[in-house]
């Protein structure tokens, strides 16, 4: 976005970049910290310390839970593979007299015979991965069938003769070996004809097998007690990408972040503080304009002309049109700046350099000189050019006047207004104007004044 931005040379509102970060996932990070539970202390009562609340964290991928058991589960249902290696494997069936089958009654899936040991635990597993976010348990209990039949019996057993196997794979840190502090280093032993015997090399150890486990729950326990720190932390805040919003489960961290989100989309103040910062580190140009402060941002830093200031006579006369008719469009200037006849015009393609049609040489070269003067005037500043091609020449302004306003960088004119609605351009670009978009940007700029941002914050939509 910076290099476009500095490439084109071209002024866009800062509320524009905001709303453009913000509107896809991929493109900005999330803040999100627990609010603090309110003091409910009775009067003359000794306030405890305050217990400062956390949220806790998935370590593989980042995201937040409102519980361990949650972040737990997150990680069991998606990252189970960075722990374990999954293979499936023939066991023996379950053992005992099964005469019923109990049957999901959403899924139609076989939990298995009440009276065997592990129902419980299929019980919450299926629950916990099919049902969880649908219904709460003691109404998906409610559904489970029970069904009297021996061919379904057999069923059940044959698909319990395969199992997935858990084998574990993270490696425990190897013990290091330190040589004691008393003992020397070996000298070195003088050159000789004779070369010393190599010694018998000692048959290594066998490396032990890693634990394997053909149950969920025991794999679970296994990773739970073994490598606890690289599933579940806790934290005051936590960062994560945008792009993971999807995979949040239903609850209130995801309703807080999409009910951030959505307003963000709506009036961005908090992305474009942000951006602020990211933008002057950058080396862009940030200035106000208008009595409502809209801000706006370019790579070209204004320049204003002052009365008397001479320019080449193709400069001069064209920065004098483009005075005369602010907010015409680079694209009209050929039909009404230089008087060629509409069908001569260039053709309009998206950016500032177009191809000229069914011109003489004469008039591609005048083309071409009108088209190097406004990108010289552009660059350097005397022209504002908008996103969506219109044009603004500042009249000459008296000395002291021009350094007011370089050095405030807030202007209070308005840029000038769209003379009609047929002006607007064809993609349906908002017009950088002083009603632009119908955001009062007046609360973005006072708030960026009183509170800067800090220069290392990066976009984000705070929950």
């Amino acid at each position: 976005m910076a290099q476009t931005i500095r490439k084109s040379c071209r002024t866009v509102e800062l509320f524009e970049i905001a709303r453009t970060v913000v509107a896809k996932n991929d493109r900005f990070i999330v803040v999100l910290a627990p609010r603090a539970a309110a003091d409910r202390t009775s009067a003359g009562a000794e306030a405890p310390a305050p217990q400062r609340p956390v949220v806790h964290v998935s370590v593989p991928d980042g995201l937040p839970f409102e519980s361990d058991e949650a972040a737990v589960a997150h990680v069991l249902a998606r990252h189970l593979d960075s722990f374990f290696t999954k293979a499936e494997v023939e066991v023996d069936p379950p053992k005992g007299n099964f005469l019923v089958i109990n049957r999901c009654g959403l899924t139609g899936e076989l939990l298995g015979p009440p009276n065997y040991h592990r129902y419980g635990q299929i019980l919450q597993q299926h629950y916990a991965a099919k049902v969880g976010s649908r219904m709460p348990f003691e109404a998906f209990k409610s559904r489970i069938e029970t069904v009297r039949d021996p061919e379904i019996v057999k069923q059940w057993l044959d698909r319990m003769r395969r199992t997935v196997r858990y084998t574990w794979k993270v490696a425990a840190p190897a013990p290091a070996t330190a040589a004691p502090a008393s003992e020397s280093p070996p000298e070195t032993a003088p050159a000789s004809a004779e070369a010393p015997e190599p010694e018998a090399p000692t048959p290594a150890a066998e490396a032990p097998a890693e634990p394997a486990f053909d149950t969920l729950e025991d794999a679970r326990l296994h990773l739970l007690t073994q490598a606890r720190d690289k599933v579940v932390r806790t934290a005051e805040s936590v960062r994560f990408k945008g792009q993971l919003l999807e995979t949040l489960p239903p609850g209130e961290i995801r309703r807080a972040v999409e009910g951030a989100l959505d307003r963000q989309r709506r009036f961005p103040l908090d992305t474009a503080n942000a951006l602020r910062g990211r933008l002057r580190r950058e080396h862009f140009t940030i200035f106000k304009k208008g009595s409502k402060g809209i801000s706006f941002v370019c790579a070209v830093k204004r320049r204003f002309r002052v009365p008397g200031q001479t320019f080449a006579e193709s400069i001069g006369s064209l920065i004098a049109f483009i005075e005369a008719n602010p907010m015409v469009r680079a694209g009209e200037l050929p039909g009404k700046f230089l008087g060629l006849k509409p069908a001569a015009a260039p053709a309009p393609v998206e950016g500032r350099e177009v191809a000229p049609v069914g011109l003489s040489p004469e008039d591609r070269a005048r083309v071409a000189r009108l088209q190097g003067d406004l990108l010289w005037l552009v660059r350097e500043g005397y022209v504002t050019e908008f996103i969506d091609g219109r044009l603004f020449a500042p009249p000459p302004t008296v000395e002291a006047r021009k350094k007011e306003i370089e050095v405030e960088d807030h202007d209070p004119e308005n840029f000038p207004e769209v003379a009609s609605a047929s002006a607007a351009p064809a993609g349906g670009e908002p017009a950088p104007s002083s009603t632009e978009g119908g955001t009062p940007e007046v609360t973005e700029a006072s708030a960026s004044e009183s509170a800067p941002p800090s220069e290392e914050t990066p976009p984000t939509a705070q929950a």
